[in-house]
């Protein structure tokens, strides 16, 4: 089914947080905003409707953001999306232990806001091009 909008799933438990990723994407109408305050109830969202792009913390009470990736990484229907970590570990090993571990992109808390809208867009844009495929 071909859609014209973009759906990104926000995974955050931090309401500020949260508010800041709806109020970086509201001003994009062809993007539209799932959001999840725990993996499991991301997981419950995927039963219903698959994204385009997942933004993850790490940091989640229950199952954290490397336990969901790999969760997602096990499934057919998701393995193939592209997921942003979002946490506030940023030494060098964790920012490797993330890209190892398989996320697209790993972001550092403060978010650099033009950094993280770049990638949405390139992520997105692959996205884009495999679905015309």
């Amino acid at each position: 089914m071909k859609r014209d909008h973009c759906v990104i799933l926000c995974v955050e438990d931090n309401p500020i947080n949260m508010a800041l990723m709806h109020h970086i994407f509201k001003k994009y109408s062809q993007i539209r905003l799932l959001k999840a305050e725990s993996a499991e109830q991301a997981i419950e969202i995927l039963g219903e409707e698959i994204p385009d792009l997942i933004i993850m913390d790490i940091q989640l009470p229950g199952m954290d953001g490397y336990e969901a990736l790999e969760y997602l990484k096990q499934r057919e229907d998701t393995r193939h999306i592209p997921v942003i970590a979002v946490s506030s570990y940023a030494m060098e090993s964790d920012i490797a232990r993330g890209r190892e571990a398989g996320f697209a992109e790993y972001i550092t808390k403060p978010i650099d806001l033009k950094l993280f809208l770049s990638i949405v867009k390139e992520l997105m844009l692959e996205v884009a091009a495999t679905r015309e495929l």
